[in-house]
């Protein structure tokens, strides 16, 4: 019986021993938290490289870069229609998507949106990480501001104040 009680209390303090190096090892020595990436941060300053395109217009323009596929991208159409109503012919309009142009150009007269210029690109292959997004570059494609996602209407409400005074 000796023997037999001997073996339990060595288990059990194994167990605890196990289980008091598994908390200390989770609580004392757990990887820290990796800050989260913030592509505004990363894009605002950057000069974005289109394919086959120049920016030596000698002003500002307005990238949007979209795809047909991308839901959020198609919900914010009425928005894009609007923005290009107030802006175009003050500031030039770039559209950006990974589909051909006639595609692209198709989408975007359906929806009414008017742009001065489409270019076929893959969003990743400029930095851009997801669409819609929405970039404020000048002459050179150095990137001023940059709007994220589908805007909620505060978000539209801060791209025309920051984009409207510029036309």
């Amino acid at each position: 019986m000796k023997w037999l009680d001997r073996t339990a209390n060595i288990a059990v303090i194994v167990a605890v021993a196990v289980f008091l190096f598994i908390a200390a090892r989770n609580n004392f020595f757990a990887p820290k938290p990796q800050p989260q990436a913030n592509p505004e941060k990363e894009l605002a300053g950057k000069t974005i490289s289109l394919p086959g395109f120049s920016f030596a217009n000698g002003h500002d323009s307005l990238l949007l870069v979209v795809s047909t596929t991308c839901h959020f991208c198609q919900e914010s159409l009425p928005f894009y229609k609007q923005l290009s109503e107030k802006v175009h012919g003050k500031i030039d309009i770039i559209a950006v998507l990974p589909e051909p142009e006639n595609e692209a150009k198709k989408f975007l007269t359906d929806a009414g949106v008017q742009t001065d210029h489409i270019v076929k690109a893959v969003p990743n292959s400029i930095g851009i990480s997801g669409t819609p997004t929405v970039l404020l570059v000048d002459s050179k494609g150095k990137v001023k501001n940059v709007w994220l996602g589908r805007l909620d209407e505060d978000g539209q409400k801060k791209l025309l104040s920051t984009v409207l005074p510029l036309g």
